[in-house]
């Protein structure tokens, strides 16, 4: 009897060579893989390496490094000026002539003088003047303007005749001049005339109605009235006077306070023995008293005038009754 030869196949082995199928193509595809990418990045790095340079150039600006380099200049040092430390030197210059001003001696008032031929002082004034003048505007305002006399006024005079000199004050637009007299019979000295000249165009006179004109206010014509009358040897004294000067449109005032006056001066550079002013009196209203006295006066006379005619139609009756 023959028996069919069968394959031998025992189970174990075709286990294992399963197993070793299984394990061997996964094996084999990464062999495969593997072999691609390196050839895929043997063939690509060359390109893939300039096209990140490029990507690069791309969005990359290269830009020039600026250096600044901050270089320390000195600057120009302004020196500090304390005001404290400032010393100001002011020079004084002083013209001497025949005719000066100078301070008087006690510091209160200006003296002005006048020096004679000798060189000794023939008129000496010291004083503290002041001077209002009236004016109007081109809008027909009336207005005041005060001007002082300057302690550095220009002095000019003249004292060559016995009987008379004269004096002038002279300051920018203006000058105030003096005339001295002597009395009829040589006792005494006295102030004939005061007169202010100037111009009207000067600071002091605002929106004046006659600019640039030249104005003379004087207090009347010569000896026609005597200012100051005062003994020989003497001289005047007064704390306050008030001289009225005008031209008959404009009016003006000299106010003199603590004022010092002397012409007719040869022997010494100082005041005589002070003649003292008369105090004027004070002038009061008498238009009350008036107006009292003038009522009082009415009814005193209305009062005699009723009674009067009471007893004159009293008497005339009775005398009608005793004739019935």
């Amino acid at each position: 009897m023959t028996m069919a030869r069968t394959p031998r196949t025992a189970p174990g082995f075709l286990q294992r060579y399963h197993h070793h199928r299984q394990h061997r193509a996964p094996v084999a595809l990464a062999r495969v893989v593997l072999a691609l990418w390196c050839i895929l990045g043997t063939v690509l790095s060359g390109p893939a390496h300039q096209a990140t340079q490029e990507l690069d150039s791309y969005f990359t600006t290269s830009r020039p490094v600026r250096i600044i380099v901050d270089m320390a200049t000195q600057k120009p040092r302004i020196p500090l000026i304390l005001y404290s430390d400032l010393k100001t030197t002011t020079t004084t210059t002083t013209t001497t002539t025949s005719t000066v001003s100078t301070p008087s001696s006690s510091g209160e008032q200006p003296l002005y003088r006048v020096n004679g031929s000798n060189g000794q002082a023939c008129i000496l004034l010291q004083v503290d003047a002041i001077i209002t003048v009236k004016y109007k505007t081109k809008v027909g305002e009336e207005r005041e303007a005060d001007i002082y006399v300057p302690n550095d006024a220009t002095v000019t005079g003249n004292c060559a005749n016995d009987n008379s000199a004269t004096m002038s004050l002279k300051w920018k637009v203006f000058v105030l001049f003096w005339s001295f007299a002597r009395s009829p019979g040589g006792e005494g000295w006295y102030v004939d005339k005061i007169e202010l000249t100037y111009n009207s165009s000067d600071r002091h006179f605002e929106l004046i109605d006659q600019p640039n004109k030249t104005v003379r206010l004087t207090t009347g014509k010569k000896h026609s009235t005597m200012f100051f009358p005062t003994p020989v040897g003497k001289s005047y004294a007064c704390n306050e006077k008030e001289i009225p000067l005008t031209d008959g449109k404009t009016h003006a005032t000299v106010l003199l306070r603590e004022m010092k006056l002397q012409p007719f001066k040869f022997k010494s550079n100082t005041f005589a023995t002070e003649f003292w002013c008369k105090p004027e009196r004070a002038t009061r209203d008498e238009t009350a008293p008036v107006a009292v006295g003038s009522t009082l006066a009415a009814a005193v006379l209305l009062t005699i005038t009723g009674y009067a005619a009471y007893r004159y139609f009293k008497v005339k009756k009775v005398q009608y009754d005793t004739m019935e």
